[in-house]
This record gives C-alpha cells, sequence and structure tokens, in this order.
C-alpha cells in the first residue's frame, strides 16, 4: 500500500532521496547567500577601517552644515543671479569674486581678505579666497611661460599670498580652520611650482601644520585627508632629504580614518564617499595591499555613477599587478597638473 509522505514520516519511513532534495537544495541557497553577504563585507574594507574616536560630532569631525556650506558656496561663485541675504564677510568675499572675474587683482585680493578676517573660521569664506588666489597666481604663472619668462613678476598683491595671510590669521588667533588654510596654501605651492626643492620643503610644512591640528583634533576629517593625501602623493621611489621615512601604511591609516568617520556619522554626498573610496584604494597601492586597493575601487564603483569618476576607476582596473605601483605613480601626477581644478580645493567637502 502506498503511503503519503506524512504516513511515511509517522512510519519512521525513509522517504527517497529525490523528495529530499528541495531542503538541500534550501541549505545550499542559504550559504550561498552567507557568503555572499561575507565577501561583500570584506569587500568593503570594513574589517581594515581604523577606529573612531568615541564621542566624535559632526562639528568634532569638521563635517557639520555641509548643505549650508554647499548653498553658501554656490551663491559666492554665482553670476547674474539676485543673492539671499549673506553676511558682511561674504558679501566682501562676493565683491571680491566679482573683481577677480573682472582682472582687478588688486580690489580682488583686498575685498576677500577683509571678509575672511570677519570670518577666519568660515572655511567656504577662506577657500574661495584661496582657490580665487591659486587661480591668479597660475595664470601668471602660465602668462609667463608663453612669454618665456624665468620669473614671472606678482603684483604686490599677489606676493608670499595666499601663505602670508593666512601665516597672519594664525597669529591673530589660531584654531584648526586657520591653520588648515594655511597647510592647504603651502600644498598650492607645491602644485604651482612642482621642482622638487620647492615641493619637499612646502609638503613638510604642510604635514607639520596638520600634524598639529590632528594632535587637539583627532577626528577632524578635512585634515586627515589632506594629511592622507600628502603621503599619497609623496613619490613612492624618492627619498625626500628633509624627511624621516614614513611607514607605507600611513596614507591609508589616514585616508582610511576618513572613511570610517563619514560611516559612523553617517554623513556627505556619495561623490565625497566614492573620491575617499578611490584615494584609500589608491593608498592601498602604496602600501603594498593590492587587493583590498581593488576592494575599495570597486566600492567607489558602485558609489557614485560620475563619468570622470567611473573613467578614472577603469583605468585603475587596467593596469596589470607588476606594474600597478608605477601607473598610480603616473596618475597622480596627472591629477597634480590639473590646475583648473587643484585638489586643495575644500568644495569636494560639501559638493
Amino acid at each position: 500500500m502506498n503511503s503519503t509522505p506524512a504516513e511515511a514520516a509517522g512510519a519512521g519511513l525513509d522517504l527517497p532521496t529525490e523528495r529530499r532534495r528541495p531542503r538541500a537544495r534550501w541549505w545550499g541557497a542559504a550559504l550561498l547567500l552567507v557568503a555572499l553577504a561575507a565577501a561583500a563585507w570584506l569587500r568593503t574594507g570594513t574589517l581594515d577601517l581604523p577606529p573612531v574616536p568615541d564621542g566624535l560630532t559632526l562639528e568634532g569631525a569638521g563635517l557639520a552644515n555641509l548643505e549650508q556650506m554647499k548653498r553658501l558656496d554656490a551663491t559666492l561663485w554665482a553670476q547674474g543671479q539676485a543673492a539671499p541675504e549673506l553676511s558682511e564677510a561674504a558679501t566682501l568675499v562676493q565683491r571680491g569674486i566679482a573683481a577677480y572675474r573682472d582682472g582687478d587683482v588688486k580690489e580682488a585680493v583686498q575685498q576677500m581678505q577683509q571678509g575672511v578676517r570677519l570670518e577666519p573660521d568660515n572655511l567656504v569664506l577662506a577657500n574661495a579666497y584661496r582657490t580665487a588666489v591659486f587661480a591668479m597666481r597660475r595664470d601668471l604663472l602660465a602668462a609667463g611661460r608663453r612669454e618665456l619668462t624665468l620669473s614671472p613678476h606678482f603684483p604686490a598683491e599677489l606676493q608670499r599670498q595666499p601663505i602670508a595671510f593666512f601665516e597672519e590669521l594664525d597669529r591673530a588667533g589660531s584654531t584648526r580652520e586657520t591653520k588648515l588654510q594655511l597647510a592647504m596654501s603651502w600644498v598650492d605651492e607645491m602644485l604651482l611650482y612642482p621642482a622638487l626643492e620647492v615641493k619637499a620643503p612646502a609638503s613638510l610644512e604642510a604635514i607639520n601644520l596638520l600634524t598639529r591640528i590632528l594632535e587637539e583634533n583627532p577626528g577632524y576629517v578635512p585634515a586627515l585627508f589632506a594629511l592622507g593625501l600628502n603621503h599619497l602623493h609623496r613619490p613612492a621611489r624618492l627619498v625626500w632629504p628633509v624627511f624621516e621615512k614614513a611607514p607605507r601604511d600611513i596614507a591609508a591609516k589616514n585616508i582610511g580614518k576618513c572613511v570610517a568617520i563619514g560611516r559612523r556619522l553617517r554623513v556627505g554626498s556619495p561623490r565625497l564617499h566614492a573620491t575617499l573610496a578611490v584615494s584609500l584604494g589608491d593608498a592601498y597601492v602604496k602600501a603594498g595591499r593590492i587587493s583590498v586597493a581593488y576592494s575599495w575601487w570597486q566600492v567607489a564603483q558602485n558609489l557614485c555613477r560620475d563619468d570622470d569618476l567611473q573613467a578614472s576607476i577603469r583605468r585603475r582596473y587596467s593596469w596589470r599587478e607588476e606594474e600597478i605601483l608605477d601607473r598610480l605613480e603616473e596618475e597622480l601626477d596627472r591629477s597634480r597638473s590639473q590646475l583648473e581644478h587643484p585638489m586643495t580645493n575644500l568644495a569636494l567637502m560639501w559638493n
């Protein structure tokens, strides 16, 4: 007599193998899902991220009010639009930007410096001043090269700027923000004058300033990222005479902490997170951990679909492992030479 499955089970009868396969398939699928989840967890590099300082807030990380900073920055640089009500400091900086566009260097510098003095800790205003001065100096240097001038003459308003201005601000009232802008000014100098005799001491000045910021503000993301980039962009096979040898993973530790903080505080645009992930992958190349580098590039690829970012990741995927460090060095050289969009522009944080 034929038994039903329930009767067979109740009688302690063994079911045919075919009748047990659905459960076997179910367990196989479950194990596959667990394996995929574990792989995804590992591929995000989460296990390689450093710890986040206890009690860190958005303000402590320098990531508070990013949306307001984005709106202010857009307003400062907008042309031909009615601006919303601005503070006196922001109005002065906006006037300086207009003068810069009109080619009035003296008026541009005076107006912007006056505005930044009123709000020295406003990253948006100080960044606008610094990037405008960078652009003016860049254009004068380019004109000098076209005219075969060995030492282009800067007008008095641009002599030692913006370093001299931020040194003055930092002496008057030193804060993490004034020191950050001064450090970024030294990096700007490296970008404009790529000769080693300029780059090495300028990089050292920037590193010293950023290190001092982080001694008192260990979770301050702008300084962490700037310090990480400074070490990342140091040539891997060149010993700079003014430097002590730094650990291979120092860039990965600093940039990794930025990533960890952004994830913990859940702040920042997909573009910002993707840019950090690309840089973290690059830093892991410098640290000799190629498989982790590929993981972070894939994270970046999935975070943001911007064409330029996707193209940069595809280039990285095309590199053979035996040539990857040399190709990365070439890629970093190109990024430093793109002076229309210098890597020191802090607008990356809020855009």
